[in-house]
C-alpha cells in the first residue's frame, strides 16, 4: 500500500513539472517571477485540478488553442512559449480515461482501503494484495509516460533557449521587429500607392514620405539594418535603391 502512495505522489509531482514548463511568458524583466508564481500556484493544486489542467492546457487540438495573453505594455518585448501535445483522437481519450482512472484509484486508495483490508481473512488479504500489485502496474505505466512527455517538454526547450541565445536567434529576433515594425507598414502604404511604370517605387521617395508623416518611425531602424548588412551608413544612399510590392 505504501509503495502504491509514493508512486502516485510521485505522478502527481510529475504533472506539476510538466504544467510548470508548459507555458512560460513575460517580458524579459517579468517572465522569471512570473514562471515562480506559476509553480507556487500548483503546489497547492489537488490531483484532480492538475488533472483538468493538463487536459485543458496540453491536450488541445489545432481548433481548442487558447489565444496569448496580449502584454500590458505593448512598448516591451513580450514572449511567450506555450508546448502543446498533438494527440489522435483515440489517444487522447485513452490518455484522459487512464488519468481519471488513476485519480479515482488514488482517492480510493488514501481514503476507502480500509474495507479491503481484512487480517483475519487470508484470502481477503490476498485480493487486496493482488489489487494493489494490478493498481501498481497501472500506476508505473503512467508515471512512464508522464516521465517521458516531461523529458520531451524540458528537450525542446533547452534546444529552444539555445537557439534564441546564439547569434541566429539575435537575427531572427532583429528581423521580427523589424518585420512588426511601423517602418515596414509605412513602406508598405507607399508601395501600395500608384507605382512608375515599371512596378517599383523608389526607395528614397518612400523613405521621404515616411519621414514626413512619421519620422520617429524610422529612428533606430536604419543603424539596425545597416548592422546587420554589414554596411557603414556612408555607403547606402536612398536613391541607389529601390522598393518593390510584389504582393
Amino acid at each position: 500500500m505504501g509503495r502504491n502512495l509514493l508512486l502516485n505522489q510521485q505522478v502527481e509531482h510529475l504533472l506539476k513539472a510538466i504544467l510548470g514548463l508548459a507555458r512560460i511568458e513575460g517580458t524579459p524583466a517579468d517572465a522569471p517571477a512570473r514562471l515562480e508564481a506559476r509553480n507556487a500556484a500548483l503546489t497547492t493544486t489537488p490531483m484532480g485540478g492538475l488533472q483538468r489542467r493538463f487536459r485543458n492546457e496540453l491536450l488541445v487540438g489545432p481548433e481548442d488553442h487558447p489565444q496569448n495573453q496580449e502584454p500590458a505594455d505593448p512598448s516591451l518585448p513580450w514572449f511567450s512559449t506555450t508546448i502543446r501535445f498533438d494527440l489522435e483522437p483515440p489517444d487522447r481519450e485513452a490518455l484522459e480515461a487512464d488519468l481519471d482512472a488513476l485519480t479515482a484509484n488514488r482517492n480510493e486508495l488514501a481514503h476507502h482501503f480500509l474495507p479491503r483490508w481484512q487480517p483475519g481473512s487470508a484470502s481477503s488479504l490476498a485480493e487486496a494484495s493482488d489489487h494493489l500489485d494490478r493498481q501498481r502496474e497501472r500506476i508505473l505505466a503512467m508515471h512512464h509516460r508522464l516521465k517521458s512527455m516531461h523529458s520531451s517538454m524540458a528537450e525542446t526547450l533547452q534546444a529552444a533557449a539555445n537557439f534564441w541565445a546564439s547569434s541566429e536567434g539575435t537575427a531572427a529576433m532583429e528581423l521580427m521587429h523589424l518585420q512588426s515594425s511601423r517602418m515596414i507598414e509605412l513602406l508598405e502604404e507607399v508601395a501600395a500607392a500608384p507605382k512608375r511604370v515599371d512596378g517599383w517605387t523608389d526607395l528614397a521617395y518612400a523613405a521621404d514620405v515616411v519621414h514626413r508623416l512619421e519620422p520617429e518611425a524610422l529612428v533606430g531602424l536604419t543603424t539596425v539594418v545597416q548592422a546587420r548588412m554589414g554596411l557603414e551608413p556612408r555607403q547606402v544612399h536612398p536613391s541607389q535603391c529601390s522598393y518593390r510590392d510584389h504582393g
